[in-house]
């Protein structure tokens, strides 16, 4: 079944916060890729300067190697990385003069990581490939190390700890917030229409025919009035579905189960890959969440929000304070 679950928007996700739009700062794919001679040649020139510190084709390329295999250890589909690792081949130097500013700024207040976390971090990645093996051919695969990962890890869990430091442990999201939030915004916290239900799910699996003969007895047995628990323990391939929402079945579906008496069954109801019967329990009609029921989320919101907004300042005061030069 096809499950769409309504909430309030409020998951603004803090992406990778304040990428820098430097003029001429682009750095597009197809200039990671020289054959080996212009390669050769090419890696050491200088394309930005961050403070007194030099960055090269060479440390970009590193840079974006080492982001390959973060992506690859932590299990992020193909598709996935190839959105992520296109945006990188135009952000990325933007992406490693912003992450320039974050270490700098770490190691100037001592920020430092214990070798045994990155240990840590590497013995989790390990266990998702099943062995060392496993993980180094999959980085191999996609032209990364085992050691790119360390130095990636490295790096994050330094930026980590510095933003932590300055950033998040700087915001604060009082009850006051939360309650203000919800008054202004109780419109969203709608929930629709409810029904609980019990229900038989009988799959197609090879033969459509076969579950359409099954799910027709089953059907008999509820009209000569046997227990539906009891038939579905003996016919149903799923356990009941229980509470729904509306807005969150397939249309044809959801017309059948909001037709339904309190403690009447439904005739067969068919999905792309089986076939329903349905019994409403209960049903509850539209209502507006508690505050209680919705005030963790709200919070989330809240503080993701002061987050993002407090990072971005961070960040534009560590690019006002520090020398940035990108090479034409």
């Amino acid at each position: 079944m096809h499950c769409l679950t309504n909430h309030p928007p409020l998951n603004p996700l803090p992406s990778r916060e304040g990428k820098f739009r430097f003029l001429a700062a682009a750095v597009s794919a197809a200039a990671l890729f020289f054959t080996p001679l212009a390669a050769s040649a090419a890696e050491d020139a200088i394309i930005a300067i961050v403070n007194d510190e030099v960055i090269t084709l060479k440390d970009l390329q590193s840079y974006i190697r080492q982001t390959q295999a973060s992506l690859v250890a932590e299990g992020v589909s193909p598709e996935q990385r190839e959105v992520l690792m296109a945006e990188l081949g135009t952000e990325g130097l933007n992406r490693l003069i912003e992450d320039k500013l974050i270490l700098s700024r770490a190691n100037a207040i001592n920020i430092s990581v214990r070798d045994k976390l990155v240990d840590e971090r590497v013995a989790e990645v390990r266990q998702k490939y099943g062995s060392e093996h496993a993980l180094v051919e999959a980085l191999v695969k996609n032209g990364a190390t085992l050691t790119d990962l360390r130095n990636k890890i490295l790096e994050q869990l330094k930026i980590k700890f510095v933003v932590e430091h300055e950033v998040k442990s700087k915001i604060f999201v009082n009850p006051q917030e939360v309650t203000q939030f919800y008054e202004e915004n109780e419109g969203d916290f709608q929930k629709g229409e409810r029904a609980n239900l019990d229900s038989i799910y009988i799959a197609f699996i090879d033969d459509k025919e076969a579950a359409r003969r099954r799910a027709g007895e089953a059907l008999a047995l509820l009209k000569e009035g046997r227990d539906f628990a009891e038939v579905a323990r003996q016919y149903s391939d799923t356990p009941s579905l229980g509470v729904v929402e509306r807005g969150q079945l397939l249309p044809a579906i959801e017309e059948t189960v909001f037709r339904l008496s309190e403690g009447e069954a439904s005739p067969l109801t068919e999905a792309d890959t089986g076939i329903y019967i349905f019994k409403l329990k209960g049903r509850t009609p539209s209502q507006t969440a508690a505050l209680k029921e919705v005030k963790d989320q709200i919070y989330t919101f809240l503080y993701r929000k002061k987050f993002k907004e407090r990072f971005e300042q961070w960040l534009e005061k560590l690019k006002k304070g520090a020398y940035v030069e990108i090479k034409p």
